[in-house]
């Protein structure tokens, strides 16, 4: 497919939001860290957005296997995983204290732990709980939600500036048992991100090679 009329290209450049301009600041501060967030946001939609165009719905739908996903599938997952997640962060983003001086974030440790584990290419397949399983079977209405989730990731990102996120956690709305720090929770969820885009790749490459 072409893209769709009503697919936006409206995405801000990562730094607009930002009060300091990235050519200011040192490296290993927070505020390049969250620059650095904001565009791996806004270059997941980009390539996301490249790797659809061209495809046909019935392309965007199909499963290569009965238990697998198509890609629509996969950005619906996102957006689901990315709506399970940014409530609670937003919460803990409220309680931040500001920061003293701009150093730079932590991780956390089992943030580290699944970020590694998450990148592409991976090895380690997680069994996904059935909140996130995806449910929308339309590809525009999958594209649109993931759209939307991107942009309010985004927000919540900007709206991180100046704060120690790395000093107040959230409970994981996925594993209850588990927490991290605020900071930790987005680069998993662009980890999460880069993983299932790579996914979308592999599964569109095999339907390439399909003979039409």
């Amino acid at each position: 497919m072409g893209l769709r009329e009503g697919f936006s290209e409206n995405i801000p450049l990562p730094v607009t939001l930002l009060p300091l301009q990235v050519e200011a600041i040192q490296p290993r501060t927070s505020a390049l860290q969250l620059a650095g967030l904001l565009e791996q946001i806004s270059r997941t939609t980009d390539e996301a957005r490249k790797l659809v165009g061209g495809h046909s719905s019935s392309d965007l739908t199909t499963k290569l296997e009965p238990e697998s996903w198509s890609a629509g599938e996969c950005l619906d997952h996102l957006a689901q995983t990315a709506n399970a997640f940014l409530p609670e962060i937003s919460k803990a983003i409220a309680t931040a204290p500001r920061l003293i001086a701009d150093r730079a974030l932590r991780t956390g440790t089992i943030a580290s732990l699944l970020i590694r584990h998450l990148e592409p290419p991976y090895r380690l397949r997680y069994k996904v709980l059935s909140q996130l399983v995806p449910q929308e079977k339309d590809f525009d209405l999958a594209w649109s939600a993931f759209e939307k989730s991107q942009s309010r990731l985004f927000e919540a990102v900007c709206s991180a500036a100046g704060l120690a996120i790395d000093r107040v956690k959230l409970e994981s709305p996925v594993y209850a048992p588990v927490t991290y720090n605020v900071y930790g929770a987005f680069r998993m969820l662009a980890a999460h991100e880069r993983r299932h885009l790579w996914q979308i790749r592999q599964i569109l490459r095999a339907l390439d090679k399909v003979p039409r």
